[in-house]
């Protein structure tokens, strides 16, 4: 499956489920994954079948659930846009009061701040563990 060049460029590897690529979005200033379908040509999230996008949007759950436990954050936003990128994705965004645009959008709010070497290294864990 071939990832849009902004998704693969903007993000870092994760894991891959049955039915997703997780991928982390490169800006420490938000736990910020995104999940992609790992279908080809998938723009809009009713182009999936009934049990794609059920298994698909388990595998959001999932991510969900394991960022809140994680972060303890006060909200996890959880998006589908395609206004700039039109294969399918899923943004699922750890929020709380002290992060740098409470309560604003993290799109487009000031420079993305790339992870240093291990820095994320925990998250990924617990995130690829929450798959096995």
């Amino acid at each position: 499956m071939n990832l849009h060049p902004r998704i693969a460029a903007d993000t870092l590897p994760v894991c891959i489920t049955p039915d997703a690529h997780v991928r982390l979005m490169n800006d420490n200033r938000w736990p910020w994954l995104l999940l992609i379908p790992l279908q080809e040509h998938i723009e809009e999230l009713h182009d999936l079948t009934h049990e794609q996008r059920d298994r698909f949007m388990a595998d959001v759950n999932q991510v969900s659930r394991v960022l809140q436990r994680f972060t303890q954050c006060k909200s996890v936003n959880v998006a589908m846009l395609g206004n700039v990128v039109s294969q399918l994705h899923c943004h699922v965004v750890a929020r709380d009061d002290n992060d740098p645009n409470w309560p604003g959008t993290v799109w487009g709010f000031g420079t993305a701040v790339p992870y240093e070497p291990g820095q994320a290294d925990e998250l990924l864990a617990t995130v690829r563990k929450s798959f096995k």
